[in-house]
């Protein structure tokens, strides 16, 4: 307990000498939002991975078509689900976004929404119904929205978000999340304490 309060005293005289306050909205605002990329990275590294492991074993004969086509359905939208997360991050925090990385984030939801990530979320993965249409999509409309997803690429779009060889800043989707987490916590003098033990 001794202890605790010890780093407490530190933490905020730390703080202090920043100029910030562990009551500042604006770096509790900025804590929220490296907290939140922290996450992305494990969900958009993690899915990729996942499908690249089970494409692997289905190449090489050992999982069945229909299986595959469930790991697929499985791990795109989950992708899709966390690079909306991304546009909804942009939209709730760019204000805390260090000014050097706004643009590159800004740069990254065009790109998101260019490829139709949202529509498809909103239209194949969160919901069953096309209001324009007024009924469900049907299998080649959905296989139509994903093939402008991709560019055609399954692969090129996996590398787009994680390259596995290099996630050269900012080529891939994680290189931008994780150097916008990395910069907010500098910027925000943030300490991985705060974001792995809340």
């Amino acid at each position: 307990m001794a202890q605790a309060a010890g780093y407490i005293r530190v933490y905020a005289v730390y703080n202090s000498l920043c100029g910030l306050t562990m009551t500042d909205p604006i770096r509790e605002k900025a804590v929220h939002a490296a907290d939140t990329l922290n996450d992305f990275i494990g969900d958009l590294v993690g899915g990729t991975m996942l499908f690249r492991e089970w494409d692997t074993q289905f190449r090489a004969g050992r999982v069945p078509d229909m299986l595959m086509v469930n790991v697929q359905k499985i791990c795109v939208s989950h992708l899709v689900l966390g690079l909306c997360k991304f546009v909804e991050f942009y939209e709730r925090f760019h204000q805390v976004i260090p000014s050097g990385h706004r643009e590159t984030c800004k740069a990254l939801v065009s790109d998101i929404n260019r490829r139709g990530i949202v529509d498809f979320r909103n239209k194949c993965v969160g919901h069953i119904w096309d209001k324009e249409r007024q009924r469900p999509l049907i299998h080649s409309e959905i296989m139509a929205r994903l093939a402008r997803l991709t560019g055609g690429d399954m692969s090129g779009f996996l590398n787009w978000i994680n390259n596995p060889n290099g996630n050269e800043f900012p080529a891939t989707a994680v290189s931008v999340v994780e150097t916008v987490r990395d910069a907010l916590m500098v910027e925000y003098s943030i300490l991985p304490d705060e974001i792995i033990h809340r």
